[in-house]
């Protein structure tokens, strides 16, 4: 008899079972990561739906716009819910740079602003003396306006986004076709995940993280308008000027900023009766966001 595998057929019963929910492929961890792109890529929730080229999620949308911003633009890794556990720690958005590293949170943030400067230097030629301007965003102000926008718009957008109904919410990542069983899983992570959002809205909120803690989504609505009013007065004083409060440079704050902004805009009455109408009643905040449109 010669060596090899034994071939031993499959039970009909076990047989009738597999067909029925057959086994889904999931990505391995890392296996995107392990080919260094040619380019600095952005990993991002999505596809988005027609007519936007960025994310619908707050944050990755920030990291595509940073990095628009700072040097025209990144190429995108779209990414489902199932597949975030390929970034590191699960984190979402992530930078895949052209020397390797991949990169989320301060990280990442801190990755696009340095070639920013790079930017500048090139375009001043080699044979001159390079002055940097005063980097706006390690100023107080600029630094009140941040933690300002992080406590209080990007919670509403979150809320808006992920805590309203399915059947209203714009989708971030498009709704997939998938076998029964993977259904069911994946609707279990879409309810662990709501959980993990109402956390993540108490943590940006300064708030305590506990289930016993309620999360009173009128006031994070009525806090968000307040300061889309606070914004648009400090927008008017400071007049056309490209970057928030006359920077010389975009900054942190301008990607979060025009996110959260752009995202409201195309929000449905259906999840937001609040925020979207305090920006149409913001001409500042609005010609800020039209200036910055991809």
């Amino acid at each position: 008899m010669p060596f090899g595998r034994a071939s031993i057929p499959m039970p009909s019963s076990l047989a009738h079972i597999y067909a029925k929910f057959p086994l889904v492929e999931i990505e391995a961890p890392y296996e995107a990561y392990q080919q260094t792109p040619t380019k600095p890529k952005i990993w991002a929730y999505g596809p988005p739906p027609a007519g936007h080229s960025e994310s619908l999620d707050p944050l990755c949308r920030a990291a595509q716009a940073y990095a628009r911003f700072a040097f025209g633009g990144a190429e995108t890794r779209w990414l489902s819910w199932d597949a975030k556990e390929s970034s590191p720690d699960g984190q979402v958005p992530a930078l895949h740079t052209p020397e390797g590293d991949l990169l989320t949170g301060d990280e990442l943030d801190s990755w696009i602003a340095s070639h920013l400067t790079d930017k500048k230097a090139e375009a001043t030629g080699p044979s001159l003396t390079v002055h940097c301007p005063t980097d706006a965003s390690s100023e107080p102000i600029h630094q009140a306006y941040l933690a300002l926008v992080t406590s209080t718009l990007l919670p509403a957008v979150l809320a808006a986004l992920y805590l309203s109904p399915a059947s209203v919410a714009p989708p971030v990542v498009p709704s997939l076709s998938r076998p029964f069983l993977s259904q069911v899983a994946h609707v279990y992570l879409s309810w662990h995940d709501r959980a993990n959002r109402i956390d993540e809205i108490k943590r940006l909120r300064g708030g305590k993280t506990a289930k016993a803690t309620a999360l009173d989504l009128e006031e994070v609505e009525r806090e968000a308008v307040e300061a889309i009013e606070a914004l648009e007065a400090k927008m008017q004083a400071a007049g056309k000027a490209e970057w928030f409060d006359g920077a010389s440079g975009p900054s942190k704050l301008d990607a979060l900023l025009y996110a959260v902004l752009s995202v409201i805009s195309v929000l449905p009455r259906a999840c937001d009766d609040a925020l979207r109408p305090a920006l149409e009643r913001s001409p500042a905040l609005s010609s800020y966001l039209k200036r910055h449109d991809p």
